[in-house]
């Protein structure tokens, strides 16, 4: 995933500009990020172009 593309990742309708061939409306993650602030739960990215992106999530014990 392009670097310019992760500050804007979570937002509603933004897709990353390396996926314009696959199919998608860009609300999975805004999704996502909306569950996990309502949940107080932490959410992070690393990426490198052409290896991957893995997401955390930091889950808060009860």
């Amino acid at each position: 995933m392009p670097d310019e593309d992760q500050p804007r990742l979570f937002q509603q309708f933004v897709r990353a500009k390396n996926v314009s061939t696959l199919p998608g409306t860009g609300l999975g993650l805004y999704i996502v990020k909306r569950f996990a602030d309502q949940n107080n739960i932490k959410i992070s990215l690393q990426s490198q172009i052409k290896q991957g992106t893995t997401f955390h999530l930091d889950i808060p014990t009860l």
